[in-house]
């Protein structure tokens, strides 16, 4: 395990999350209110909220599937789990770049740039430290695989916490 495993995404999901990106990207105007910048990007969200909880489902159904192999000292399931996990978790995240990337295509209010953008910043943290605890676990290296699990968690609270009261009904509450 030293040099770590490699997992790859199927050409299937990345297609499916590239249509996505481009299918919102294109329609997006700039919102000259807070009311039409919701109307815009709720919608959006309200779109991923099936594949970010199905993804969040598969990466936790593999996490356990892989915790299982391990308390039952089983080698091959545990590594077969181990990569099902990785591949989830960097499956998770990509969706989740997908989610931002819509969602960055439409210009807040001027008013508002401040709380977006700072909320922004929190989701694009929260999908960094998926992707690295993605290659953390991929490498075997346990401990980092939690701290940046921890960080993930702590960015998507922190997402929440700068948009709440924005007036949002999907974004920063479901997804």
């Amino acid at each position: 395990m030293g040099k770590g495993i490699r997992v790859r995404l199927g050409a299937g999901l990345v297609a499916g999350l590239l249509t996505i990106a481009v299918a919102g990207v294109s329609s997006a105007q700039a919102a000259s209110t807070r009311a039409e910048y919701i109307a815009q990007v709720d919608p959006i969200c309200q779109s991923f909220v099936g594949p970010v909880n199905g993804a969040f489902g598969a990466f936790n159904r593999n996490f356990n599937r892989m915790v299982r192999a391990a308390r039952a000292n089983k080698p091959k399931p545990f590594v077969r789990a181990l990569r099902r996990t990785v591949a989830s978790l960097n499956g998770l995240a990509a969706v989740h770049g997908s989610l931002i990337a819509q969602i960055e295509a439409v210009p807040p209010a001027p008013a508002d740039s401040g709380t977006v953008g700072s909320w922004l910043n929190y989701l694009r943290q929260e999908e960094a430290a998926e992707r690295g605890a993605g290659s953390a676990l991929a490498q075997a290296k346990v401990r980092q695989f939690f701290r940046k699990l921890r960080q993930a968690d702590q960015a998507l609270r922190s997402a929440q916490t700068a948009i709440s009261g924005f007036g949002f009904q999907v974004c920063g509450v479901s997804v």
